[in-house]
């Protein structure tokens, strides 16, 4: 069972900053803008308490914004297929390869005597939520994969699997083109389903499939992965925006069905994914189409607070990184502190909190990382305290983020965790293709939404 970004860690290795990149903003110096926090926790300390209870939002923050390198993405509960133009985050395009089983390990697969295939279609069952713009058509393409995939292996965002002929030649088994209806149902002849993607799949391919029937191909449904290896699900943007739909895969209505006809009645048969199928999500990114902001500049030569303005964005496209550069102006005050409240705030810029409308909205949550020696990504002890505790969802009404590290800081301060700073990151990468802008370190007074650290701490000695 694969786990939430609050449940496993993401061992992606970071992009090294080139030191000589420095754009040296001078520190806002913490002690200069410290005051006692004589309202915080009054409804729950004693008055006489409150004396050694001090705060501090100007500890400097240096920030830029980096390409995520991969992302594990095999298996997801719910995959996007799907193709964007953003002006500010440029082109997204999201596919992916799958197996499909046999469904109950049924054996011997038998059509039944003068069977005859009439039709057949991939259904992949809407999930509710989309991004972008239905309006605008998408083309659906599905092909034939002739590369083994395994369910106990581990796949990333930036594999691919052969096709037929090649993947970079490859021929399309299936094809659509239309405005997605998420929310609508689909009708099938006479009938009326659950809204799903209906793809039609090329006679000559289903029938290779169909006509091995009574053969050892579909003894199994192992043999069957060895015969019909996968199939790769992709969509092209024929408008001006585009849309990355999100799908169910284990909802019963996902399915590679074949309708017809043998001796004795007319029905259909469908192979199916379930919790043992093999399947993993492929994203692309190009930003070269971007008209708007700095995310390029950003991405060719990244320092440190150049900018007022930081990316994150969902589908292993881009995040930021945080540095803490001035922690040992708390480490050298003269005494020791123990830390109360270490908030991370991020404000996304108003101007871009929402593109064309609702069509671009900014992520629902954000959540950060730390990064070891070796650029591993280690979650927080933050973490897996409550939800609430921890935070990053966003405020619709402030277009806000607020983080809470206060245990990740307190060790920080006690040099238990080196000072390599974090990754701010999506928290549903393969589910959410979403994406925010966010004021960044600069202190510069053109950055109106700067980010910033609400330090709460004690004196305790």
């Amino acid at each position: 069972m694969k786990l939430n970004p609050f449940c496993i860690f993401h061992r992606v290795l970071s992009r090294q900053f080139d030191g000589t990149k420095f754009f040296l903003i001078a520190a806002i110096v913490l002690l200069a803008s410290c005051k006692k926090e004589s309202e915080l926790g009054s409804d729950i300390q004693p008055e006489g308490d409150l004396i050694d209870l001090q705060y501090s939002d100007s500890l400097s923050l240096f920030s830029f914004t980096v390409k995520e390198d991969s992302l594990r993405s095999d298996e997801p509960g719910i995959v996007q297929i799907g193709n964007t133009n953003d002006p500010i985050f440029g082109e997204t395009k999201a596919s992916l390869f799958t197996q499909v089983v046999i469904p109950g390990n049924l054996l011997d697969i038998n059509f039944g005597t003068g069977a005859v295939l009439d039709s057949c279609a991939l259904n992949l069952a809407y999930d509710f939520e989309y991004y972008g713009d239905t309006a605008d058509a998408m083309a659906f393409n599905v092909y034939q994969v002739t590369e083994n995939m395994y369910f106990d292996s581990t796949y990333y965002s930036n594999q691919v699997k052969e096709c037929y002929p090649t993947y970079a030649s490859r021929v399309s088994v299936g094809d659509t083109t239309f405005a997605p209806r998420p929310h609508r149902k689909t009708i099938v002849g006479n009938d009326t389903i659950a809204p799903v993607l209906r793809i039609p799949i090329n006679m000559n391919f289903a029938e290779q499939i169909f006509s091995q029937g009574n053969t050892p191909n579909l003894a199994s449904t192992a043999n069957f992965v060895q015969y019909m290896k996968g199939l790769y699900i992709t969509a092209e943007n024929t408008g001006l925006k585009g849309s990355l739909l999100r799908f169910n895969l284990k909802d019963t209505s996902t399915k590679f069905i074949f309708y017809y006809h043998n001796a004795s009645d007319t029905t259909t048969f469908s192979f199916i994914v379930n919790n043992s199928t093999a399947h993993f999500s492929h994203y692309e990114h190009d930003y070269s189409s971007i008209t708007m902001g700095s995310l390029p500049n950003q991405l060719a030569s990244p320092s440190p607070n150049a900018y007022d303005e930081v990316y994150v964005s969902g589908a292993a496209g881009v995040k930021t990184k945080i540095l803490f550069p001035y922690l040992n102006d708390l480490k050298n005050l003269g005494y020791s502190i123990a830390i109360n409240k270490a908030e991370l705030v991020f404000k996304a810029d108003a101007t871009t909190a929402t593109t064309d409308g609702d069509i671009f909205p900014i992520n629902k949550q954000l959540y950060v990382v730390s990064i070891d020696s070796t650029g591993r990504q280690i979650l927080l002890p933050d973490m897996f305290e409550s939800a609430s505790y921890f935070g990053g969802a966003a405020n619709t009404v402030t277009n806000e983020y607020r983080i809470n590290i206060a245990r990740y800081f307190q060790q920080l301060m006690e040099g238990s965790k080196e000072n390599n700073g974090l990754f701010l990151k999506e928290f549903d990468p393969n589910g959410q293709g979403r994406r925010v802008v966010l004021g960044s370190g600069n202190p510069s007074p053109s950055n109106t939404y700067k980010m910033y650290l609400h330090l709460v701490y004690t004196r305790i000695n």
